[in-house]
């Protein structure tokens, strides 16, 4: 068998590259209504719940039923359980584990050893070959990192994060997806990153086939401290450079990007190429030590009257991390993007394998792209997949919505698949990226 592939001069009739024109495609109606159906009193109600435990301090206690880190994994436990039973026909029940890991035993910021819970809530896939991985932290603070027992409402930091996480287990929960969705509920983060710490050796050792790592840390304030400026449609999205501009990492951070173009245009999804702030560290970190590919999803402004503070009037300024701060549209909009990128890389193939400039070393204009099919069940190449090739000028940080050129010669069944255009590969990046049958891309591939 063999196998022609075409790219319209124009422009490739895909999902995506519909939703950048300037009339935008209203995407896969599923992702849209699953996207419209984050709902702000939902999330004022979890921050509200959260807030009214008083504390969720990593050295907090455990067993008190009404405040407190035990008392928070209960909570987050108790609203994940009941949507699990309510978990739609034909899609896999979601499966709710606590975990425990130790702290303590080597001194920083504990004063005893102690074992410390978090959760972990899996919405298995139909296929499962791969995980999405959406993250945030319970525990709270005040100035005093040890003192856990203070009033540290934590509303923003990271309720807000917590909220997204529950409105995606409760909406995915009733959605049928291809590809698994892990929330991980981490304790530890104010303490030194312990619980994500924790569950990325954890993955790296069970070999959790993880796709993408997204940790949502502080969504919610519109407000900086200091110079008053408010950016109520602007989210971070951060991102590493390891391995140079291309990083998995990057590729992550511009899919999200392009997700959100498509689902929720009136948020501006701000591409921040550093790990993260100046002295600052998110659970993402832990991901990336362990090798996998994560962002932080963190919002535009940072109010630090609130962030990490006790709750007090000083000077005429309100200090503290209550609900009142929070800025629930912009919230709610940030949840959508989650969401959005969740739901298409969960319904979309896997990244092709082996992309490479197969001309590398030919003085020539053109450039000739190959690559490795994505395997259907029977080891073949799988014939609802498709291809896009992407290109950018070397002195740009985004993708263009495909290639706009050229027709790609007969190949062998088996691949590789190759593809050919008249643009320079000295003046060009190149990447490939599978498309599904229902339209959804995948992560790109760099060409090497």
């Amino acid at each position: 068998m063999r196998k022609v592939f075409f790219l319209a001069v124009t422009i490739a009739a895909s999902l995506l590259s519909s939703c950048q024109g300037p009339e935008r495609s209203p995407g896969d109606p599923r992702i849209a209504a699953a996207v419209s159906a984050v709902s702000i009193d939902s999330v004022r109600t979890y921050i509200d719940e959260l807030v009214a435990l008083h504390t969720r301090h990593t050295l907090s206690s455990q067993s008190d039923p009404q405040k407190g880190l035990g008392a928070a994994v209960s909570y987050l436990e108790r609203r994940c359980a009941r949507w699990a039973q309510e978990a739609a026909p034909g899609r896999p029940r979601p499966l709710i584990e606590r975990v425990y890991y130790t702290v303590g035993e080597n001194g920083g910021r504990y004063d005893r050893v102690v074992q410390v819970p978090e959760l972990v809530v899996t919405l298995p896939g139909t296929e499962a070959d791969r995980e999405i991985l959406l993250m945030a932290h319970i525990d709270t603070r005040v100035l005093d990192v040890m003192d856990s027992t203070a009033f540290a409402p934590g509303a923003d930091d990271d309720g807000s994060g917590l909220a997204c996480l529950l409105e995606t287990v409760r909406i995915l929960s009733g959605i049928p997806l291809e590809q698994t969705v892990k929330c991980l509920f981490v304790s530890g983060e104010e303490q030194g990153l312990d619980g994500s710490r924790h569950l990325a050796a954890v993955a790296r050792a069970d070999h959790w086939p993880v796709q993408a790592v997204l940790s949502n840390d502080m969504i919610g304030n519109v407000r900086a401290s200091g110079t008053g400026l408010r950016e109520d449609h602007k989210v971070r999205v951060f991102s590493e450079s390891r391995s140079g501009e291309d990083s998995d990492s990057r590729q992550l951070a511009r899919y999200i990007k392009e997700t959100a173009a498509c689902y929720v245009p009136d948020q501006e999804i701000v591409l921040n190429y550093r790990t993260d702030r100046y002295r600052r560290g998110g659970d993402h970190s832990s991901f990336l030590r362990e090798g996998f590919t994560a962002v932080r999803v963190c919002e535009y402004c940072e109010d630090y009257e609130r962030t990490h503070q006790d709750i007090r009037t000083e000077g005429g300024v309100d200090y503290g991390d209550l609900p009142g701060y929070i800025d629930f549209p912009y919230l709610v909009r940030n949840i959508r993007v989650n969401l959005a990128a969740v739901m298409n890389l969960a319904m979309a193939p896997d990244s092709p394998g082996n992309v490479r400039i197969a001309n590398a070393m030919d003085l020539d204009n053109n450039t000739r792209i190959t690559w490795d099919p994505i395997p259907g069940a029977d080891g073949r190449p799988d014939p609802a997949v498709s291809y896009q090739v992407l290109c950018r000028e070397t002195s740009q940080s985004e993708w263009m919505p495909v290639l706009p050129a050229g027709l790609s010669d007969t190949v062998p069944a088996g691949g590789p698949y190759e593809f050919s255009c008249p643009l320079s590969k000295d003046n060009y990046y190149f990447a490939v990226r599978a498309v599904s049958a229902g339209g959804h891309p995948g992560l790109p591939t760099v060409a090497r």
